[in-house]
């Protein structure tokens, strides 16, 4: 078995778990970009993929994290608040005894740097374009504030402009402000929910409500996991033909630099 399959195998029993508290909770979830890809196209991983991703809309985001600091196993687990216990805007389920080095680690006040899933919120969008173009940019910059308190390096010389001057966030209520113009819309009916914590561009970032309206199990591995009811529409406003396989020199794992299995 080679080192990546290996990686894959801990990070499927870790969303197995992730599953069964759900389900037990009645959180809803749908797996997230690659993942999801890698359940319709290859009923698994993507056999080059080092990660795998979940998402939720508000309500079942915040219930989820409640679930985790009451429920979630504590001797085999650490849960990862997002703003909490590391700068970013999303939450992480961390594998103990385990470790994973990538180009871009963090690890958290707790210093763990286990094996790990994402978790990200879906966010409620503005009704109209110019709305959702200033979400868009008010994400953006909170993103780029979040990214210099986490004390990111980045060769971009865009991207250290944009940290440079969010530094202004460091007030309080200008803090607040952009978060509340990133959020204000979660909960509202406005037809269209936004992916406003992760790196993606703005004509990708926004997709109809009833793309999330209802989910359904495929198989992925030797289980099955949700993905949304209308995941052609949501992937191919993301990924565009999803279906079609990237050159073979991107066909390499994209995250860890080195692993620790411990006695997983």
């Amino acid at each position: 078995m080679t080192e990546l399959r290996h990686l894959q195998l801990v990070i499927l029993n870790i969303a197995k778990d992730i599953d069964e508290l759900c389900i037990r909770n009645g959180i809803e979830y749908t797996l997230n970009g690659g993942s999801a890809i890698g359940a319709i196209r290859h009923k698994g991983f993507i056999p080059w993929d080092d990660d795998f991703d979940i998402q939720m809309t508000p309500p079942n985001y915040y219930k989820f994290i409640t679930s985790c600091h009451e429920q979630l196993d504590k001797t085999k687990y650490y849960f990862e608040e997002g703003l909490v216990d590391w700068p970013l805007d999303f939450c992480k389920v961390k594998l103990r005894g385990t470790r994973i080095d990538e180009l871009e680690s963090y690890a958290g006040k707790n210093n763990q740097l286990g094996i790990f899933i994402d978790i990200f919120r879906i966010d409620g969008a503005a009704p109209t374009k110019i709305g959702r173009a200033w979400q868009y940019f008010c994400a953006r910059y909170r993103m780029a504030f979040l990214m210099h308190k986490r004390g990111y390096k980045s060769a971009s010389k865009l991207k250290k402009l944009a940290m440079a001057l969010s530094i202004v966030q460091y007030i309080p209520c200008v803090e607040l402000f952009f978060k509340h113009e990133k959020e204000k819309y979660d909960g509202e009916r406005t037809g269209y929910y936004a992916f406003l914590s992760e790196r993606i561009t703005y004509q990708r970032a926004f997709c109809r409500k009833e793309v999330f309206a209802g989910s359904k199990r495929v198989p992925f591995e030797d289980t099955r996991f949700p993905v949304p009811n209308l995941y052609d529409e949501y992937l191919r406003g993301i990924f565009g033909d999803y279906m079609q396989l990237p050159p073979i020199e991107q066909q390499v794992p994209a995250h860890h630099t080195r692993i620790e299995f411990g006695k997983y």
